[in-house]
């Protein structure tokens, strides 16, 4: 699915929320990428994410939280991993995920100094203490009861975003489905009419619809898609070729071969000495810029002695 964003709409909603509450309110997209916001983050926020470590503890800790928000399909109220009170609410329609609505950087209603006891141990990293403790106390606190309004009022928000199509979801195109298909399933033994029953595409159309968006065969996508995992795995770590096949759904490391030569010009194992060559003299172009045959396509006069498997 492409989610489709009414960017006009979305900014002067949440805006408009802002202005009435005060609060930064974003929304992300259903895989925790930020959309758009209605303000920059607090001073506290700011300086705990100032640091890789801090960066990445808030990031884990929102994903977490829409991931739950998302399985409980309404509002989720929580404390952050760094003491503050946030909430994250889903924007489903017929119990498809279309995005999430976030609000927070705020205080309970318990007193100020066990908050900030608690904080600096949560936070006993960070390098600044003393700033991050003026930020904290010019952060807002909330009763519990105000807290829960918001999360309620954002709660009908996300349906009114979902009503009025602020967000809504395209239905991919068939080379689309093909290709995500492929990517995520490139592991697995593949065949055409594996293929066509779990995307529900008949196989005539799937070929051609390979041929008309790829310019190549079902086939051709999948050994093109295996191989560039091959390379991958060859450039993060010494693997032996024979388990670089299996990883990437070739089990005949003979096959592997013939198939990794075509699309690159080299055999798996010449491949990884132009790598490691080209890392030792930090010259990563060198191992890539070899010659790439058009001799893929000779590949498919080789497929019946592999039986059905792509």
């Amino acid at each position: 699915m492409t989610s489709i964003y009414d960017f006009d709409k979305l900014a002067k909603l949440l805006n408009s929320l802002y202005l009435l509450t005060g609060r930064k309110i974003t929304l992300k997209d259903s895989d925790f990428n930020n959309v758009i916001t209605s303000n920059t983050a607090c001073e506290f926020c700011r300086l705990i994410q100032s640091t890789p470590f801090g960066y990445e503890k808030c990031l884990a800790c929102d994903t977490e939280a829409l991931a739950y928000a998302k399985r409980q399909n309404k509002a989720y109220l929580y404390r952050c991993h760094a003491g503050l009170m946030e909430a994250a609410v889903p924007v489903m329609e017929k119990g498809r995920l279309l995005a999430y609505l976030m609000y927070g950087q705020i205080l309970d209603e318990s007193p100020l100094e066990e908050q900030w006891a608690r904080i600096k141990r949560q936070c006993a990293w960070h390098e600044d203490l003393p700033a991050l403790r003026v930020a904290f106390y010019r952060l807002d606190q909330l009763e519990q009861k105000t807290l829960q309004a918001y999360a309620d009022v954002l709660s009908v928000c996300a349906s009114y975003i979902w009503l009025h199509e602020y967000v809504k979801q395209s239905e991919p195109t068939e080379s689309q489905m093909i290709a995500s298909y492929i990517d995520k399933n490139y592991t697995r033994p593949l065949t055409l009419g594996v293929i066509s029953t779990e995307l529900g595409i008949g196989k005539t159309k799937l070929c051609e619809t390979a041929r008309n968006s790829f310019s190549c065969s079902v086939q051709q996508l999948i050994r093109q898609r295996r191989v560039e995992a091959a390379k991958e795995l060859m450039a993060e770590g010494d693997l032996p070729i024979s388990q670089i096949a299996e990883a990437v759904g070739i089990g005949d490391s003979n096959y592997f071969v013939k198939v990794f030569k075509a699309a690159t010009g080299y055999t798996p194992l010449r491949y990884k000495k132009l790598l490691q060559s080209a890392a030792r003299d930090a010259g990563p172009e060198a191992a890539t810029r070899g010659e790439r045959p058009n001799n893929l396509y000779e590949m498919e006069k080789g497929e019946e002695s592999h039986g059905n498997d792509l």
